[in-house]
């Protein structure tokens, strides 16, 4: 599964990344996404950082995806400027330790862990910066 089947994001066209791309999710200009100052809302800029977020952790999860359920418990957004043209999403582990608790969610069954985002617009301008904090679980 891909966070791209859901149908909110295709409603708002958000799309993986080429194979070979640094970043994991796309979003293209669209009138749907935008806001009074004819730039693209931080609602839709919002929905594709936690898009790419669950994408980021579905692809480190691989095949066994399916055995584990995520629930996003938090999430923080920090706005740096006005976004135009098309979107892309990155994203990480925050810190190392999150990369540890991940990899120990086959001990003990259960953790939280932190993501980091970015979206950058057409011109490689940082607009949003992200944490997300996930709670994991084996089904």
């Amino acid at each position: 599964m891909h966070v791209t089947d859901l149908a909110l994001n295709q409603l708002l066209g958000i799309r993986l990344a080429p194979a070979d791309s640094e970043h994991v999710l796309e979003m293209p200009d669209s009138a749907l996404l935008g806001n009074h100052l004819g730039t693209i809302h931080v609602t839709a800029q919002f929905a594709l950082a936690e898009a790419a977020s669950g994408e980021f952790l579905l692809g480190t999860l691989g095949v066994r995806q399916s055995e584990v359920v995520g629930i996003l418990r938090r999430a923080e957004i920090k706005c740096s400027r006005p976004a135009a043209g098309l979107l892309r999403a990155w994203a990480r582990f925050e810190t190392p330790a999150d990369a540890e608790s991940f990899a120990g969610l086959w001990k003990h069954r259960r953790t939280s862990i932190s993501v980091r985002g970015e979206i950058r617009d057409t011109t490689n301008n940082l607009t949003m910066r992200t944490t997300h904090e996930w709670f994991l679980q084996l089904r």
